[in-house]
């Protein structure tokens, strides 16, 4: 039997979060794949274009002023109004921001927000810190995997009780990244992991309120609070993942990870962050396959001649994108439209196209879109492999008869079918307009993109900052 090394000895009797807090410490761009380089970039760049809209929105100007009452500082600053914040309030605002539209990336496995808190936390604590931008990219990276693997084990339990993943496991990630750039010890971001238990939280409520939306800067900025308490000689629980009687598996999911199951299995040498998926379309990932399969069908077929529409849907998904029927097919605002498989496929059958337009600049009740909504009715998905998959399939029934059908196991966007870097860019293009100019936003794709040779943030935050009226 061959004799084990010390690193082997060790890792042996490390904690869960001792694993997670040594990876965020010690991951060097070298350490990092190609791929899984280049996907961080065009992620990054993804969610800046993303705040950089939503900062012209109600919910962007309500967050900055409730982070302005929350204490002044110059450490770091929000996206689109280039306000100075503390660091945590700016972690606060961005991730708002990042997230605001639904427009942001999923793992799809996990069931999970990757980007927007890693991105949040990475800017406010790498700006807090003058890092450089090498700095920034790899404690974005390290957010991203390591939430990414949190979540996972608890997919889609976290779901099916009630509890928000991102909000949930994007603390954790965003402590990882604020402690790489706040030159965390290894204890001391063990102890911020610790304390990240009692700051992680996020219930599944939607409605009319803008809760969800809150989750991935309220994670960034709990994330900012746990660092600096951390750093500060607070002493958190080194076993906040594993502990059988209080840990975040045990409370959220009543069963503890073990083996292969562990998020810190093969932490370095695999990659969950290859399994994040772009959005195509501004409106809840469950979705987008319905999209997908609705443009490729809608051109076979006259709308008049539609008798009904069936949508095969999971069926843990119906309450959360098709239920209650009449606000479904019927939505009062932008946020339940875009969580609305009947309101979503018909507006892709008529329009064409799902974009921020058709949901907040164009009347939510047109009548030809409500009408084709109203025909619409989410069915069972007996062949739903949800959640390896968000699957998504339109059944159109026409009135001589005729059935017409489409699925797509997988959507545009996801490893399956991959969103190209032109797609990636031009959404950003789309979106980050909505606040600076074209010019602008050219050269902030051509600064993140090369973000590992920046020397600082500055530049680049400095072009986040609106020249819209």
């Amino acid at each position: 039997m061959n004799a084990i090394t010390q690193s082997e000895a060790t890792a042996l009797t490390q904690t869960e979060s001792e694993k997670i807090a040594s990876f965020a410490l010690n991951l060097q761009l070298a350490d990092v794949p190609a791929d899984v380089l280049t996907l961080a970039k065009e992620h990054f760049l993804d969610v800046v274009g993303i705040a950089l809209a939503s900062s012209g929105f109600d919910i962007g100007r309500s967050v900055l002023k409730g982070a302005q009452e929350l204490g002044r500082g110059d450490d770091a600053m929000a996206i689109g109004s280039g306000a100075r914040l503390p660091a945590a309030s700016a972690a606060l605002v961005n991730g708002v921001l990042a997230h605001a539209l639904d427009f942001d990336d999923t793992h799809i496995g996990a069931i999970y927000h990757a980007s927007a808190q890693a991105m949040a936390a990475s800017v406010a604590a790498g700006q807090a810190n003058n890092s450089t931008g090498e700095e920034v990219l790899l404690a974005f990276i390290a957010a991203l995997e390591i939430g990414c693997r949190l979540a996972t084990v608890g997919a889609p339990d976290f779901h099916n009780r009630g509890f928000h993943p991102t909000a949930l496991c994007g603390t954790f990630a965003a402590a990882a990244a604020a402690g790489r750039l706040y030159r965390s010890e290894l204890q001391q971001l063990v102890s911020s992991l610790g304390l990240c238990g009692s700051q992680a939280s996020g219930v599944l409520i939607g409605g009319d309120s803008w809760l969800k939306r809150l989750h991935p800067g309220w994670s960034a900025h709990s994330a900012l609070a746990a660092v600096a308490l951390g750093r500060a000689g607070f002493l958190g629980p080194k076993t906040v993942f594993e502990d059988p009687k209080g840990g975040l598996y045990h409370t959220h999911i009543q069963r503890v990870p073990e083996g292969e199951e562990l998020p810190s299995f093969n932490l370095g040498r695999s990659w969950q962050t290859l399994g994040i998926a772009l959005k195509p379309y501004p409106c809840c990932h469950f979705i987008h396959a319905f999209v997908d399969a609705a443009l490729e069908v809608r051109s076979q077929f006259a709308l008049d001649d539609i008798e009904r529409i069936e949508c095969p849907l999971t069926a843990d998904l119906h309450k959360m994108v098709a239920e209650p029927r009449d606000a479904c097919i019927r939505p009062s605002i932008p946020y339940r439209a875009l969580f609305s498989v009947q309101y979503v496929v018909a507006l892709a059958l008529v329009r064409g196209r799902v974009d921020l337009a058709a949901f907040h600049d164009e009347p939510l009740d047109s009548p030809d879109v409500l009408a084709i909504a109203a025909k619409t009715y989410c069915v069972a998905d007996p062949d739903s492999d949800f959640p390896v998959r968000f699957p998504g399939e339109v059944v159109v029934h026409l009135k001589d008869g005729r059935v017409l059908r489409c699925r797509k196991p997988a959507s545009l966007g996801t490893p399956d079918v991959p969103l190209s870097s032109d797609a990636l860019k031009a959404k950003f293009m789309t979106n980050a307009t909505r606040a600076i100019d074209r010019q602008t936003a050219a050269q902030l794709i051509d600064k993140v993109m090369n973000l590992e040779s920046a020397t600082s943030l500055d530049e680049i935050m400095t072009l986040c900052v609106s020249g819209v009226a």
